[in-house]
């Protein structure tokens, strides 16, 4: 299918018109449709490249109001994205040479060219200086990445190194001279300048380590500590793997290097927590904010792994991106150790429930597990059941704590290529209770007998893994996601099963009591048939008509005063007596959450907070200062009429 030709604007700048009239008739052999604009003066041609979009200029450099090389070095001034060819009278070398420096794509003498030449000079112009823009646009975005690879080093303490495995001779990143604290280009560094910062008792391993990763091409990894300044000690994790330079007259070590010793020394806390049977707890939401600072800068490293991993780089800089994704996947896997670790051993795991909505929530887990997926090069696919309740009480932080750890395993468990199908379904236990099913499904095998009984014993887990035998501590160590999410999921009464099926592969039951949302079902008719007296303090005067006559055309029993602030609200109350207050929590003077502890310093009267920001932590506040009810704007008509039934109901009862 051919696309219809662009249609060109060109500009001539030059002080005969009778030049500029010969430039026209012989572009017109270049076979393409084009708009031709002329100035005779400089003045009069910027005031058109302010107007035009042109794609090619003729310049004349000998023009009424200014003349010289001035022109040229004037008119990149004001239009460097327009390609611009010389067309002069004048025969001279130097200006010639010096416009080609100054970026003009040809020069062309009047009276010696023809219709031919013109055409061929405004093609190549136009082609080379596209070709240009983009190589120009290219590097600026090169040296961005680099920076941002640069940084994301930084933040991950983070270096990269190559060595000649001939000479031993080393390259380091400048992130490699700060671990070693040390200056960039303070020595030329070697394998046996790197060998004097391992302790001695740690040289053999580190020796075998490079000698093995020279023989092959493996990835290899080992931890171990450097000393410098005879005191400081840093614990450090090395990969290498050997490569073949394309030359084929070089093999070098490519690797990383990464300070792990804040990781270390957590573990070793944490370690000596749980050998000390929990001398010293640590608090859920200690953690969470933990997890939270730490997992936010994690994240920024993983974006800009992914810019750095869609742009256009050299094979050398893909294998130190692949590098760098390891290091970053050995971090998050380190931070969920440190948090889940600490769960291990907390004795009470407090349940904190909350109206979840269910399909939502489970799309905020699918697209947090679809990033390591892709890592993994699987695939991860939610299929809720249609039948779904929109809402369920629970506690969702253990359930995404839960279905994160057990995800995270299967994929770990899997091969490039599998599909993990995660299907969510509810039945109903009572009229109080509804059990949430999540299947896991695989379509291979995992397990054999002896590892099917021991997956959910979290105790013999997290005892072996701080064990002396190190074949059980290592196999421990990489199941401590399971046992997490099987202590997660007796906490709430829930069973956790892995079974390996005769067709379907591998799949990991999970079922967790819920409560259903409680909501009063508000039936077309049911409205107060006795005199109700509402106070609305609200400050937006739009709201106030509006709740107002919602209220009002409810029906003809219900009366609605307004007070337009806290203090009025609680001066309201005061003097006079109301079945009902409707209680906006952001207002000038005194908010709702002030004006509603005054009121309870004196009454009982209903409270249902109204407000816009609706947080969990909202919420609890209004509901611990003794409000009855909590509803977010903006809502239906018909959820206010239910809230405050409900409210009226359970006042009266």
């Amino acid at each position: 299918m051919s696309t219809k030709p662009t249609k060109l604007s060109i500009l001539s700048i030059d002080s005969s018109k009778d030049d500029a009239s010969l430039i026209e008739d012989y572009l017109k052999d270049l076979g393409s449709k084009f708009d031709f604009f002329h100035a005779k003066t400089f003045g009069e041609g910027l005031n058109i490249l302010g107007k035009e979009p042109i794609d090619l200029t003729f310049l004349d450099i000998q023009l009424q109001d200014i003349s010289g090389f001035k022109v040229i070095s004037q008119f990149k001034e004001e239009a460097p994205k327009v390609p611009v060819v010389i067309v002069t009278a004048l025969n001279n070398e130097i200006i010639t040479s010096q416009s080609v420096k100054a970026g003009v794509q040809d020069f062309l003498l009047k009276g010696q060219f023809d219709a031919k030449t013109l055409c061929r000079v405004a093609r190549f112009s136009m082609h080379r200086f596209s070709v240009q823009t983009r190589l120009e646009e290219t590097a600026i975005e090169f040296e961005a990445h680099k920076r941002r690879f640069l940084e994301a080093q930084k933040i991950a303490q983070f270096g990269t190194w190559e060595m000649d495995v001939v000479t031993n001779e080393m390259n380091w990143s400048e992130q490699v001279f700060r671990i070693f604290n040390l200056q960039l280009g303070s020595l030329n560094p070697t394998l046996s300048e790197y060998m004097r910062y391992v302790p001695s008792e740690e040289k053999g391993d580190v020796s075998t380590f490079f000698e093995e990763a020279g023989r092959d091409g493996m990835v290899h990894q080992i931890e171990h500590r450097i000393v410098f300044d005879s005191t400081t000690v840093r614990h450090v994790m090395v990969q290498a793997m050997v490569k073949i330079e394309e030359s084929g007259q070089k093999v070098v070590l490519v690797g990383s290097i990464q300070d792990i010793t804040e990781r270390k020394t957590s573990e070793r806390l944490l370690v000596e927590k749980a050998i000390s049977n929990q001398t010293a707890r640590i608090q859920e939401e200690v953690l969470a904010d933990l997890g939270f600072q730490i997992r936010t800068p994690l994240s920024s490293i993983v974006n800009l792994m992914f810019l750095l991993g869609n742009s256009e780089t050299s094979h050398q800089q893909d294998l130190l991106i692949t590098d760098l994704k390891t290091s970053v996947n050995d971090l998050s896997i380190s931070v969920n150790n440190l948090l889940n670790f600490s769960l291990m051993v907390t004795e009470n795991v407090k349940d904190e429930a909350e109206d979840i909505v269910l399909l939502e929530f489970l799309k905020g887990v699918e697209n947090v597990v679809k990033i390591k997926a892709d890592g993994a090069k699987m695939a991860v696919i939610f299929t809720p059941d249609k039948n779904l309740p929109e809402k369920i009480t629970a506690d969702p932080r253990k359930i995404t704590q839960v279905l994160y750890n057990l995800i995270e395993h299967s994929l770990k468990q899997g091969k490039e290529g599998e599909t993990i199908t995660v299907s969510t379904s509810c039945d109903s236990i009572s009229s109080d209770q509804l059990e949430l099913n999540i299947c896991i499904q695989s379509s291979e095998k995992r397990y054999n007998a002896n590892e099917l009984k021991e997956m959910t014993n979290a105790e013999a887990l997290i005892k072996d893994a701080f064990g002396e035998n190190e074949k059980e501590a290592a196999a421990s160590k990489r199941m401590i996601g399971v046992a997490i999410s099987s202590k997660l999921i007796k906490s709430l009464d829930g069973t956790l099963k892995f079974v390996n099926g005769d067709e379907k592969g591998s799949v990991i039951s999970i079922k967790i009591p819920v409560r259903p949302t409680k909501q009063v079902i508000f039936q077309a008719g049911l409205a107060p048939v006795s005199p109700m007296k509402i106070l609305m303090v609200e400050d937006h005067f739009l709201n106030q008509l509006a709740t107002k006559k919602v209220l009002t055309t409810w029906s003809n029993f219900v009366s609605v005063d307004i007070a337009e602030n806290g203090q009025l609200g609680y001066e309201a109350v005061r003097d006079k007596e109301y079945d009902l207050v409707l209680m906006d929590i952001q207002m000038p003077v005194m908010n709702g959450i002030d004006a509603a502890k005054k009121i309870r310093e004196f009454s009982q009267v209903p409270i249902i907070a109204l407000t816009a920001n609706s947080t969990k932590q909202e919420q609890e506040k209004c509901l611990e200062i003794g409000m009855n009810d909590y509803l977010s704007k903006p809502f239906k008509p018909t959820e206010l009429y239910e809230r405050i039934l409900a409210v009226m109901v359970l006042v009266e009862s």
